[in-house]
């Protein structure tokens, strides 16, 4: 299950009023912090804990403005990679949904590519991110270490809309996100310093591409279970 952490920006982002009513995908989260949840998930009363190997993985989303374009910067809890990429329909978590998918496919690809993973291998890890990552959750919550990344990733973000120009198409966004992916990061429970390329990449070909089980590889590209 995917898990969607969202910041007061993020939380606006994803809530709209119609006749005096506040409609939004957020949930209550189980937990104040990400890393408890991390440590003991609790997953939604209408999905099954053991299917898909009751997997989660915690992302933390935050929207911000530039130059009067609206951007969303999702990144990865454990690995602090960040997707970027242009705002969807405001309050539509169905088209951010597809966005997402697409720029995390791609974003594997590109990486996978520039360190020359075996296209096999990169088929099979996108295969069973499929099988394993169906369902999602969005939470009103944050993390002070992601936000104080996140802070980073907008500052470049600003620097390069403001100084080499506005970032709009999709190659554009793959090669700032991993750029981004080359600065060095450090978080509480890590020895050292990491680079958010290596740890993303590795989680992929590590914890999703490892298990001998039979892979349904028919799987449509977008989260086809996306609890209502």
């Amino acid at each position: 299950m995917l898990v969607f952490n969202c910041t007061k920006a993020a939380v606006d982002f994803f809530s709209v009023t119609r006749k005096g009513e506040v409609l939004s995908c957020l949930e209550p989260a189980p937990h104040k912090t990400i890393a408890e949840s991390v440590a003991e998930p609790v997953f939604p009363i209408d999905v099954e804990p053991h299917e898909h190997d009751g997997s989660q993985w915690h992302w933390v989303v935050h929207c911000v403005t530039v130059k009067r374009k609206k951007y969303l910067l999702v990144m990865d809890y454990s690995s602090r990679y960040c997707l970027t990429f242009l705002a969807t329909k405001k309050g539509n978590e169905i088209d951010f949904l597809n966005m997402f998918e697409q720029m995390l496919k791609s974003n594997f690809m590109f990486l996978a590519n520039k360190k020359s993973v075996d296209s096999v291998e990169a088929d099979l890890a996108l295969a069973r991110y499929n099988d394993k990552y169906n369902t999602c959750v969005f939470h009103p919550r944050s993390d002070r270490s992601v936000q104080g990344h996140l802070n980073d990733v907008v500052w470049h973000l600003e620097r390069h809309c403001y100084e080499d120009g506005m970032l709009l198409m999709p190659n554009e966004f793959i090669e700032f996100s991993a750029f981004m992916g080359q600065v060095p990061r450090n978080a509480k429970g890590r020895s050292s310093h990491f680079f958010p390329n290596d740890v993303f990449i590795d989680s992929w070909l590590q914890d999703i591409a490892t298990d001998d089980g039979k892979v349904d590889t028919t799987n449509l590209v977008y989260l086809s279970d996306y609890r209502k």
